[in-house]
């Protein structure tokens, strides 16, 4: 990806705009004792956690290595003899690989895939991104439900709550959309007759 669209996203930057925003005393720094402080970083961690698990964000995917468990740990009646360790800190599984091969003929029970493979067993999964990975159409939303988090808490403005929520909603389905458009597979843009007649003059 393109660092050029990447910004750091400042977790205290984030929370002052939206106290700003709504009416409300800024503060300093992290971890600052107020009520303000307390209110938008309650609603900025669970906004971070609900918006990475609820999209498969690009600047959110990674693909790691699966470790074997002892077959003791592998519940499968399936695949008793090929258990691995999903990660732990990951939100949800989105695709296994052996080797360089998507399969699709595995069990998840708890925490442990098992399949027929031995060894070489990859997965795709979702996980919180670090900060300096969201995307800056992301994050407008992240400050957007801080907003609404920090007028119910603080303000006890439930219907303005709610219309930044609204707000929110409308700005994610933009910004999934846009940024989904930077990996080819997912480009709502793209002419396949136009792709088709491209790979024609190769």
């Amino acid at each position: 990806m393109d660092a050029s669209i990447l910004a750091g996203m400042d977790k205290l930057t984030i929370i002052n705009n939206a106290l700003f925003a709504t009416g409300n005393e800024t503060v300093n720094v992290l971890n600052d004792p107020s009520d303000e402080y307390r209110a938008a970083n309650a609603a900025f961690d669970r906004t971070v956690r609900f918006l990475a698990a609820r999209h498969t964000w690009p600047f959110a995917m990674t693909t790691e290595l699966l470790t074997r468990v002892p077959d003791v740990d592998n519940k499968s009646r399936r695949f008793s003899k090929n258990g691995f360790q999903l990660p732990p800190d990951m939100f949800h599984l989105k695709e296994v690989y052996f080797n360089t091969c998507i399969f699709t003929d595995y069990e998840i029970i708890g925490d442990v895939l098992s399949c027929n493979y031995e060894s070489d067993v990859y997965a795709a999964v979702v996980k919180a991104p670090a900060d300096a990975r969201w995307h800056p159409m992301a994050e407008e939303v992240i400050t957007r439900y801080v907003e609404a988090g920090c007028l119910r808490s603080l303000n006890e403005d439930f219907a303005e709550a709610s219309r930044r929520e609204q707000g929110a909603e409308l700005l994610l389905t933009e910004a999934r959309s846009h940024v989904d458009q930077q990996n080819p597979a997912r480009n709502t843009y793209k002419s396949r007759v136009a792709e088709a007649r491209r790979s024609r003059r190769v």
